[in-house]
């Protein structure tokens, strides 16, 4: 295993010789499940992607601060600086972000971009973070995902703190739609902080939680898929998607697994076994029904 696969992060000479740090995070298709338990607290279960953000950072001391590019990337400059202050390194280098899909409608780009960009400047000076590490100073800028844990987990999202490590989500494909408008995260977390969800909704978000864990255990699609839809179908109250009663009553006929929703965001994915014999038929009979509904899509293939 390279140091990039165990890390996030690698570290090498940029063509000026300036130490440059590279660092990489997953992005997530929404969350498998998200809530909340009585007397708990608020949680998410993470559902990466292969797609990716990735972060350049070099260490320039001649800057005498750090200058990001993009510069709508404030989040991820005040993690790194936040980050260098705290090893008394010098906060002086140049962030470069590259997001790997759509901001603010349910990929956790906010999450990936900070995470890769701390991996980079750790890098950039021969160390690392370890995702706890990372966790501490995201939540201090933003409620954040589990994203820089790998595979799937079970994870505080308003506290930073890691609740269950599952492992890999099973292999599956997804039909992406975005059903609504772009999210403030920030603003939406406010609300939904205040939001009770009622009892039958929290037993149901229990059972959700087991369904993953099994379906990791036993690599069930279907059943991760279902999970996926029982926690969209509760949380459409807190914040609705349109087209929502449309897809969830022909995800069976369209001989789909369930869903997976953003459920602090507008997109949604319609899952597929792509082990299943006529997969590219569903996908395609999926793929027409959404354009029916006005809605494009796009196909996004798990690990």
């Amino acid at each position: 295993m390279t140091f990039l696969e165990k890390t996030g992060g690698c570290a090498a000479r940029d063509p000026e010789g300036e130490s440059l740090g590279v660092g990489v995070c997953p992005l997530v298709l929404g969350e498998c499940v998200q809530g909340r338990l009585r007397g708990g607290p608020h949680f998410l279960i993470t559902a990466p992607i292969p797609l990716e953000s990735r972060a350049q950072f070099v260490a320039d001391l001649s800057l005498g601060h750090v200058v990001v590019e993009p510069a709508f990337c404030v989040k991820s400059r005040a993690a790194v600086q936040q980050y260098l202050e705290s090893q008394g390194l010098p906060v002086s280098g140049s962030l470069r972000v590259e997001t790997g899909a759509q901001s603010s409608v349910g990929f956790g780009t906010s999450t990936a971009d900070i995470t890769a960009s701390l991996r980079a400047a750790a890098a950039a000076w021969g160390r690392s973070l370890s995702p706890a590490a990372i966790s501490r100073i995201a939540i201090a800028i933003e409620p954040t995902d589990g994203s820089m844990y790998p595979g799937s987990v079970a994870y505080a999202h308003r506290e930073g703190r890691l609740l269950e490590s599952f492992g890999p989500l099973p292999r599956f494909l997804a039909l992406v739609a975005l059903c609504g408008d772009e999210v403030d995260t920030v603003e939406f977390d406010a609300e939904r902080a205040r939001f009770e969800y009622p009892a039958e909704s929290e037993q149901r978000l229990l059972t959700a939680w087991r369904m993953i864990r099994e379906a990791i255990r036993s690599a069930d699609v279907r059943l991760m898929a279902q999970a996926g839809m029982m926690s969209a179908e509760i949380n459409q109250e807190l914040l609705p998607k349109p087209m929502f009663e449309e897809i969830r009553g022909a995800v069976d006929s369209l001989g789909a697994e369930g869903m997976l929703a953003a459920h602090s965001g507008s997109l949604l994915g319609v899952v597929l076994d792509p082990d299943k014999a006529d997969c590219l038929e569903r996908r395609d009979r999926v793929a027409r029904f959404l354009e029916g509904l006005g809605l494009s899509s796009y196909e996004i293939a798990s690990y």
